[in-house]
């Protein structure tokens, strides 16, 4: 009997181990890990850690003037603070200014990204795009 009770503790005491690990992983250090899909149909990539979103990284189709498309793969982003569940930010590089905003619910973002761009005398603009992203 004490042999069969000394089992099941083992038992009991490793899976319960292996869910908490597994949570830990998800989460890393309490850091949500987000990835969804734009209105373009292409990936984007957040984190959440806190009342802080950050974008990490997304692609996005721009229409130039003169009539040229620009595909433009965007990261590097500072993190953005949530105010009652909402977000906007606007971040500048060197040639491109990224606009980011939207709603937080749970686990889940929806909002729009627009990012301009400036290539030498051409400005090209991707104009508002919807996106979802979940962990």
């Amino acid at each position: 009997m004490f042999l069969k009770t000394a089992i099941t503790t083992v038992c009991i005491a490793l899976c319960g181990a292996l869910l908490l690990d597994g949570a830990a992983a998800a989460t890393q250090g309490g850091r949500t890990n987000l990835r969804g899909r734009t209105g373009q149909k292409r990936t984007i990539k957040l984190s959440m850690h806190g009342n802080r979103i950050q974008l990490k990284h997304f692609t996005a189709r721009l229409r130039c003037h003169g009539g040229a498309v620009l595909i433009d793969a965007e990261s590097g982003f500072q993190p953005t603070p949530t105010r009652g569940g909402r977000f906007h930010d606007v971040q500048v590089g060197s040639t491109d200014e990224v606009l980011f905003k939207g709603r937080v619910r749970g686990h889940k973002i929806n909002g729009k990204i627009r990012v301009k761009d400036k290539l030498g005398k051409k400005r090209c603009d991707s104009r508002w795009v919807k996106f979802t992203a979940h962990g």
